[in-house]
C-alpha cells in the first residue's frame, strides 16, 4: 500500500539533502525550485550552516539590490549575534529598516571583506568588480541563479572554490543585450543561464529539486506544473487558502469572482476578439473595474490560518509590456493606490494574495517569441497565493494554432524555446477550457452564469 504523500516531510528531506551536500564538500550543487518553494529560505540555511557550523566564509550573490536587501533582512533576523556583511557600492541608499539592523556591517571594498567565518551578501554586478586570482571565500551561493547568464557567472565564479546555484528554471531566461549568433549552437554558451550551462559542461554535477511549492495551492499546481515544468514534478503544501465575500454577487464580473471563491484558483475572462496591439484601453479599464468589484464585495481571505480583509496591497497586476503597465496605472482610482502593477520581469520573486494578469498574446495579430515565452507566462501565473484572473481577447487558442512554431533549432541544441513557450500556452489554455474556467465577455462585460 502506497504511503500518503506528506508535503512537509518531502520538503524537509529535500532541505536535508542540500545541507548534507555541504558537509560532504560537494564542489557544485544545482538546486531547481518550483515557484514559491522557499528557495531563498534554503539559501539562508545553507549560508548559516556554512558560517556557524562549518566555519566557512560564505558569499551570497543576488541579482538586484532589492533582493540583497531582502536577504539581508532575513539573515540578520535569523543570525542572532552573527554579523551580516552587505557588500555594496559607496553612496548606495539603504532602506531605513536595513540600515538600522544591529548586526549589519556595510562593506565597500575588497580589503574590508571579512577574513573570518562570515556571511557577505551582494549583487552580481558588485561582485564582478573584484579582480583577484585568489579565492576570497570558501563557498558561493547564487540566489535566483537561473536569472544570471553564464558570462556574468564566469566573472565571479573564481571568488570561491565551491558553488551552490539555487533558482527556478521556469522563470524568464536571462536578458542579454548583444548579438549571440556565434554562440547559438553552444548549449553552454555565455548567454545561457549559469545553472544550465554548468550542467551542460559538467553533467555529473549534483542536481537536486525542491518537491513542494509553499505558495501555490494544489489547484494552481495542477495547471502550472504540466504546462511549465513537465520534467520537474512537484506538489503543493497542504494549506488553508480561500476567499469569501460579505456581499452577494449581482454584477457581471461576479461570476469570475465566485468561481475563484468556489475553488478555481485560476480563471480567464475573455473580451470580444479585437486586434489592439500592445496597449488595450478597454481591457485595462475592464481589469481595473474588476479590481474595484473585488474590493466592493468586502472580500475576506483565509491564508494559512489567518483571516484578513482583502485590501489593495494584497492585489497585484502583471503585464508583458511597460505600455500596458502605464495604461493600468493611470486608470487606478485613488483608493486603489496599494495595488502593485508591474511587468513580469519586475514581478519575479514577488507574490500577492490575488493577481490580475494581462495575457501577453491578447489583442495581437501575431505570436512572436517574446509573447510566447514560457518563462514570462509562468511568472504571471505563479505570483498568487489564493486567486488569479487572466484577462485577454477571445481567439488566443486559434491564434496559437495559426502561429505554431516552425521547429527550427540550432545545430547541437535540443531545446526549442519558441516551441516550449507555444506548448506551454496551448496546454494552459486547453486546461482552462476543459475545466470550464473561461468566462466570455459580451461588450466588455462578463455575463452571469445560467443556473
Amino acid at each position: 500500500m502506497t504511503e500518503p504523500f506528506d508535503p512537509q516531510a518531502a520538503a524537509d528531506a529535500a532541505l536535508e539533502r542540500v545541507l548534507a551536500s555541504q558537509w560532504h564538500g560537494m564542489p557544485a550543487v544545482v538546486l531547481r525550485s518550483p515557484p514559491g518553494a522557499g528557495k531563498t529560505g534554503v539559501a539562508q540555511r545553507v549560508a548559516l550552516q556554512s558560517a556557524t557550523m562549518l566555519d566557512q566564509r560564505c558569499m551570497v550573490v543576488t541579482q538586484t539590490n532589492e533582493q540583497a536587501f531582502d536577504l539581508t533582512r532575513r539573515l540578520a533576523g535569523n543570525a542572532q549575534s552573527l554579523p551580516i556583511h552587505l557588500f555594496a557600492r559607496r553612496g548606495l541608499t539603504l532602506p531605513a529598516d536595513v540600515a538600522s539592523l544591529p548586526n549589519l556591517v556595510v562593506v565597500h571594498d575588497v580589503p574590508s571583506l571579512p577574513q573570518q567565518p562570515s556571511i557577505t551578501i551582494g549583487n552580481a554586478a558588485k561582485w564582478s568588480w573584484i579582480q583577484t586570482a585568489e579565492s576570497c571565500f570558501d563557498v558561493q551561493i547564487v540566489d535566483e541563479a537561473f536569472q544570471l547568464p553564464d558570462y556574468r557567472f564566469q566573472l565571479i565564479s573564481n571568488l570561491a572554490p565551491r558553488h551552490v546555484l539555487i533558482g527556478d528554471p521556469g522563470q524568464i531566461d536571462p536578458f542579454v543585450n548583444c548579438e549571440i549568433e556565434r554562440w547559438r549552437c553552444d548549449p553552454a554558451g555565455p548567454q545561457v543561464s549559469c545553472p544550465a550551462a554548468l550542467v551542460k559542461r559538467h553533467p555529473s554535477v549534483l542536481q537536486l529539486d525542491l518537491p513542494v511549492s509553499r505558495r501555490l495551492n494544489a489547484d494552481t499546481v495542477s495547471l502550472v506544473q504540466p504546462a511549465f515544468y513537465p520534467d520537474m514534478p512537484f506538489r503543493a503544501m497542504s494549506q488553508d487558502r480561500s476567499v469569501h465575500f460579505s456581499v452577494a454577487g449581482i454584477m457581471p464580473f461576479d461570476a469570475a469572482l465566485d468561481s475563484v471563491a468556489a475553488g478555481s484558483s485560476i480563471v480567464m475572462v475573455e473580451l470580444p476578439a479585437q486586434i489592439t496591439g500592445e496597449a488595450d484601453g478597454e481591457l485595462a479599464q475592464e481589469l481595473v473595474d474588476s479590481i474595484a468589484r473585488l474590493l466592493r464585495r468586502r472580500a475576506w481571505m483565509s491564508d494559512d490560518g489567518q483571516v484578513l480583509e482583502v485590501t489593495p496591497d494584497k492585489i497585484g497586476v502583471v503585464c508583458a509590456h511597460v505600455s500596458q503597465v502605464n495604461a493600468l496605472r493611470e486608470r487606478l482610482r485613488p483608493e486603489m493606490a496599494g495595488v502593485f502593477v508591474e511587468t513580469a520581469n519586475r514581478f519575479q520573486g514577488i507574490e500577492r494574495s490575488f493577481m490580475f494578469v494581462h495575457h501577453p498574446l491578447s489583442g495581437r495579430a501575431d505570436a512572436t517569441a517574446f509573447h510566447l515565452d514560457a518563462g514570462r507566462l509562468c511568472v504571471m501565473l505563479s505570483r498568487h497565493r489564493i486567486g488569479c484572473w487572466v484577462f485577454g481577447r477571445q481567439g488566443i487558442d486559434q491564434q496559437l494554432i495559426r502561429f505554431s512554431p516552425a521547429g527550427d533549432r540550432a545545430l547541437g541544441i535540443d531545446d526549442d524555446p519558441e516551441y516550449r513557450g507555444w506548448r506551454a500556452h496551448l496546454t494552459f489554455m486547453a486546461a482552462l477550457a476543459r475545466a470550464g474556467r473561461v468566462f466570455p465577455a459580451v461588450n466588455g462585460l462578463v455575463p452571469l452564469p445560467s443556473y
